[in-house]
């Protein structure tokens, strides 16, 4: 029967686009919301996440596959079991578009995973560290600071600005005003 075959090639055709696209992606060798493959990019979408189509793709080459993999497979499988064209067709229908949905939201939820790993200068507030080159009364030097737990060396000044901090004074960092201003812990550097 001819329907029977287009739900087998469907499947067969689908299951093979889905596991080779899954596999490069696995390998790093495909992006699923980046390459240039997907269906409904918008022009001039900085693709930073910033955009309602970027964070919830249906149309993406991965989610097509998956749907035709399962379109094929459900139509074919329930026609073995004696139902009907018309039942096949409407339950592979649903089956199809919501894996689709699910391929979708798995991938929505991968990127809210990613994160840019950047230091701002405020992020050291509170932060405590020691001076790595003495700060001179009102001018600048140099303090190393752990934030999100890495150590940093940050140029800094001193939020007290009469007050020296020779190398090795622990402080804690007041401010971050394009620049950061540290004051000693426990009255040290006085």
């Amino acid at each position: 029967m001819f329907v029977d075959r287009f739900y087998l090639y469907c499947a067969i055709i689908g299951g093979t686009l889905f596991l080779l696209r899954s596999i490069l992606l696995f390998c790093g060798l495909g992006d699923d919301g980046g390459d240039g493959a997907d269906v409904g990019d918008v022009p001039d979408d900085p693709g930073d996440g910033s955009s309602p189509v970027d964070d919830f793709k249906v149309f993406s080459l991965h989610s097509l596959t998956a749907f035709l993999l399962m379109f094929g497979l459900s139509g074919y499988l329930l026609l073995r079991a004696k139902c009907s064209v018309a039942v096949a067709v409407a339950a592979s229908l649903v089956i199809g578009t919501l894996t689709m949905l699910v391929i979708a939201k798995m991938f929505q939820a991968s990127r809210k995973l990613q994160s840019d790993g950047t230091i701002h200068l405020s992020d050291a507030v509170g932060a405590t560290g020691t001076v790595y080159l003495t700060i001179q009364p009102g001018q600048t030097g140099q303090v190393e600071v752990t934030v999100r737990g890495a150590k940093k060396i940050f140029d800094a000044r001193g939020a007290d600005a009469t007050l020296p901090l020779p190398t090795g004074t622990p402080v804690r960092v007041a401010e971050a005003d394009g620049i950061l201003k540290v004051v000693p812990i426990d009255g040290a550097g006085k």
